[in-house]
């Protein structure tokens, strides 16, 4: 009966950065459904990439996946004579949309927007496009479940019997009872069907949570409805147009031609990259850039004074680059309120780890800038934390190693707390993209001055107020802590009393890190082309090899970190780029951008 309508709402569980899994799910999903053989299929927007990936969703590698993968459903359902609608991101003339593909016999006819665009492309379809199945006119009309109630009224009164939703919206208590009853009376109220279909299996419980939810409604009474969290699910219904068609009239539907052409690949590039691209290339123009990025820095410590009326400053100096540079913004903030040098509280905490030259840079530079100097040794402390939690000191381990930071934090906070002070953090922008800070410990101040400054800059910043300092014994220190080399000294010094633990043997070069992350926050460039600019930009320093290791440890712990950023301490957003800007869940898996390293294309 050509009447009838089959309409399936398949809810496909989502991978956080794995769009293969997710098109797995798809097809299998698709699979499981066909056996009703439905005249559509209906899956939530963005069913191959979803909305709480946040910032991931506008990098091209996701939607170069994407790509891939609405071509391989619509190769494996060739043979089906469905109607889908599939949800992902889609590159249109450089800007990158939420958009629905429709597919039928294996050919993908063209992708609707899902939100409002002045992009013009051939295969893009307007949002008012009325399709035909049987002897039903139907529309797809993206939307956030909260927006339902205005969203399609325009259309329903245009001529269309079905009215397919897909959504993709966070739940809080009452969110589904509220959508029910309002498909319920529009679709009574307009004497049409309604298909909702809303994404969330399988997506991140922070910071909202996410629920599959599926409802069909015709003329007000519900024909399917269903929602879980956890498992992948569709529901089928037949949406019947003699029901209908007592309160609606036929439009005949607009013939559309579906075009796309491809502008094909370029070789070479012309154009230079830059090894710190955050720097301008002329040296007049750098030392303004680091000039001013300092005094920001002041400022929006002096802002924060003042807001809350503190007069003391409390930080934590380990004679490294993070803390040395936080101590010089101090001392220069107080200096600019006018207040006495000694209100800042320059605290020192030698651990296990902790060099002789270290420490002695650290106590060195606290009385040349005159500020208050405490000497806590945390040795017996953390060594009473062992015993109480049962560690075995001759472990070297992440215990080990955060026991010390979280004791040092616990140290700053209380001493602030005693002298109605603020406790300042040092960690820099570099650090916490990597999540190297320990978690509650160095990781956490009442406000941040170096959390927008790459590691690389610290360096030239400190650089630059050691060789313009008035002081020769401020300036001859810093030169020393300069040529310290980085490392979190928490593992005991090597048999000659240097240090053991150094951050870049680790990690690898800050200088690639820096390059890869001002690449991913201000332009989210994909993994390979990442790859393809640091071998052109450091190609005479770092091998294809060396860049390649690095590049993968760079995504695997940004990914990591995420957690550690989630509730950082406050601060202020002063870079060009900023952490800040780039949000994704604290779960997202890092495999969306690993899959493309494993085997990196030098024209990418």
């Amino acid at each position: 009966m050509n009447s009838l309508v089959r309409i399936c709402c398949a809810v496909n569980k989502v991978n956080l950065g794995n769009i293969e899994k997710t098109y797995e799910n798809i097809s299998a999903l698709i699979k499981n459904c066909s056996s009703n053989s439905p005249d559509i299929i209906v899956f939530p927007q963005l069913s191959l990439i979803p909305p709480s990936t946040k910032s991931i969703m506008d990098s091209q590698c996701v939607a170069e996946q994407c790509e891939q993968y609405i071509h391989e459903i619509a190769l494996f359902s060739s043979s089906s004579k469905s109607c889908m609608i599939i949800g992902l991101i889609k590159e249109f003339n450089g800007e990158f949309l939420n958009v629905l593909a429709i597919i039928h016999e294996g050919q993908i006819i063209g992708y609707i927007p899902c939100d409002n665009t002045l992009v013009n492309h051939p295969s893009l379809l307007p949002k008012t496009t009325i399709f035909r199945c049987g002897k039903i006119n139907f529309s797809i009309f993206p939307s956030s479940l909260e927006d339902i109630p205005i969203s399609f009224s325009d259309v329903a009164q245009n001529g269309c019997q079905l009215i397919i939703i897909p959504s993709y919206s966070p739940v809080r208590v009452g969110t589904l009872k509220n959508t029910s009853d309002i498909i319920k009376n529009l679709s009574k109220s307009y004497g049409i069907a309604v298909a909702v279909c809303n994404g969330g299996v399988g997506d991140t419980s922070s910071p909202v949570l996410y629920k599959g939810y599926t409802s069909i409604f015709e003329d007000g009474i519900c024909l399917n409805e269903a929602s879980d969290s956890f498992e992948q699910f569709y529901v089928t219904s037949d949406v019947d147009y003699d029901i209908i068609r007592t309160r609606k009239k036929l439009q005949l539907n607009k013939n559309i031609d579906f075009k796309f052409d491809s502008n094909g690949t370029k070789k070479g590039l012309l154009r230079n990259i830059s090894s710190t691209p955050y720097l301008p290339e002329g040296i007049e123009e750098q030392e303004k850039i680091l000039d001013e990025m300092f005094n920001m820095q002041v400022d929006s410590l002096i802002s924060r004074m003042k807001n809350i009326s503190i007069d003391n400053l409390v930080v934590g100096v380990s004679g490294g680059l993070d803390s040395t540079l936080a101590l010089l913004v101090c001392n220069k903030a107080l200096n600019q309120m006018n207040l006495n040098a000694s209100n800042l509280i320059a605290v020192t905490m030698p651990g296990f780890g902790t060099t002789d030259r270290t420490y002695e840079n650290a106590i060195s530079l606290i009385q040349a800038l005159g500020g208050t100097s405490k000497d806590i040794c945390i040795k017996d402390s953390v060594m009473q934390h062992f015993k109480d939690i049962g560690h075995n000191p001759n472990t070297k381990d992440i215990t080990y190693e955060n026991s010390q930071a979280r004791e040092r934090t616990q140290i700053l906070l209380d001493i602030a707390n005693s002298c109605k002070g603020l406790v300042v953090g040092t960690g820099d922008m570099s650090e916490a993209a990597l999540g190297w800070c320990t978690f509650n410990g160095d990781h956490m101040a009442n406000f941040n001055v170096n959390i927008c400054i790459n590691k690389t800059l610290v360096r030239k910043i400190v650089e630059r107020i050691a060789i313009n300092h008035p002081s020769k014994k401020v300036s001859d220190t810093l030169m020393d802590i300069l040529n310290t080399p980085v490392s979190p000294e928490l593992l005991p010094p090597d048999s000659n009393g240097q240090i053991s633990q150094k951050t870049e043997d680790i990690l690898g070069d800050y200088l690639l890190h820096d390059f890869f992350l001002y690449y991913l926050l201000k332009y989210n460039l994909k993994p390979s082309k990442l790859y393809y600019y640091a071998c052109v930009a450091f190609g005479g320093k770092f091998s294809p090899e060396v860049i390649q290791k690095t590049l993968t440890t760079f995504i695997t712990k940004f990914f990591s970190g995420q957690f550690k950023r989630a509730c950082s301490p406050e601060s202020a957003d002063i870079g060009e780029v900023c952490l800040s800007d780039y949000s994704m869940p604290s779960d997202c898996s890092p495999e969306i951008f690993l899959s493309q390293l494993k085997y990196p294309k030098s024209n990418s």
